[in-house]
């Protein structure tokens, strides 16, 4: 993560988590030419990088995770993990291909937040990444959600095992 704070004690792998997708609504979708594409990431990347997120908390062995679009009840006790893309640029694929040297690379920034079920803040975090290729395929855009998933869930992890 780029930055990060926790304004809490410890976080417990027991504690029920709820991730939200992050929102889009103020994202800069750089290059106004390239903005199909970026349209495209708008739809498709809060619900990969919240799936991705989840399945890394789950995977290191949060017990209880649910998701925001795909699960029943949300626990009245559970800690809301909730952010925002504010940046969604695809780049441009024909730079990269033409001269590379990460010319043209995608950049996919996010900030997010933890807060306890009353809405008080427990830790934020902000991390941009790029290259990830969120622009040029769905494979791409696959793995440029399961990078920023790990890190998001790589925070929270960090801090449940300090």
């Amino acid at each position: 993560m780029d930055s990060q704070n926790i304004f809490s004690g410890a976080l417990s792998k027991s504690a029920p988590i709820h991730i939200h997708p992050f929102s889009t609504s103020e994202a800069d979708l750089g290059n106004p030419k390239f903005r199909d594409t970026a349209n495209a990431m708008v739809k498709s990347a809060p619900h990969l990088l919240a799936a991705d997120i989840v399945e890394s908390l789950r995977d290191a062995g949060f017990t209880s995770v649910t998701l925001d679009e795909s699960e029943g009840d949300i626990p009245i006790d559970a800690l809301n993990v909730t952010g925002r893309f504010t940046r969604l640029d695809p780049g441009r694929q024909n730079l990269r291909v033409w001269i590379g040297f990460g010319t043209g690379e995608s950049k996919v920034c996010v900030s997010g937040e933890v807060a306890d079920p009353d809405g008080n803040k427990l830790a934020d975090s902000a991390d941009c990444r790029n290259g990830l290729g969120w622009g040029s395929s769905g494979p791409q855009a696959d793995k440029g959600a399961e990078v920023l998933g790990e890190r998001v869930a790589g925070f929270l992890i960090d801090w449940a095992d300090s």
